[in-house]
């Protein structure tokens, strides 16, 4: 539980400093669902649910979205994630990179539907110029990642 409270306060700090220096015509990448995607594939769906929502509850508090939108989308993509690790194959990376792309998408329009509901979302074109290139962004750094610790476990390997 240390080991998430202190990558919860990591993950607040970069995606509130250096993911604005990551942007890219505007797009930045979720750091919040990245560090959600790396979780929930070896927890069980219950865990992996609450963690989701604290890891939403800080997405909301320093977004300035409607509070709880964040919680709810992640607590059940956190679910889900758990959920489809147990089913599928989830130590190949592609299975793993199609797995956070989906996600990516799930949270988003998970969070322009509720918006939507409340008559508070942007215009539905939003899908396609913010929640699927910030989907897309996050699967290419989780991608970049998973490939260093790749790397790295075969560099030890080696060695």
């Amino acid at each position: 539980m240390s080991r998430f409270l202190l990558g919860l306060l990591l993950v607040t700090l970069l995606q509130t400093t250096v993911a604005s220096n990551l942007a890219v015509a505007g797009i930045r990448p979720d750091l919040y669902l990245l560090f959600l995607f790396f979780l929930s594939l070896r927890v069980r769906p219950e865990e992996a649910t609450a963690m989701g929502f604290l890891l939403g509850l800080y997405q909301d508090a320093f977004s300035g979205a409607p509070f709880g939108l964040h919680a709810f989308a992640l607590s059940a993509v956190g679910f889900a994630l758990s959920r489809a690790a147990e089913e599928i194959d989830a130590s190949r990376p592609l299975p793993r990179l199609v797995l956070l792309a989906f996600s990516g998408l799930a949270v988003g329009a998970l969070s322009h539907l509720v918006l939507h509901f409340f008559r508070l979302g942007p215009p539905v074109g939003a899908f396609l110029t913010v929640v699927f290139p910030t989907a897309l962004y996050t699967a290419l750094l989780g991608a970049a990642l998973l490939g260093a610790r790749h790397l790295k476990a075969r560099l030890e390997v080696r060695l």
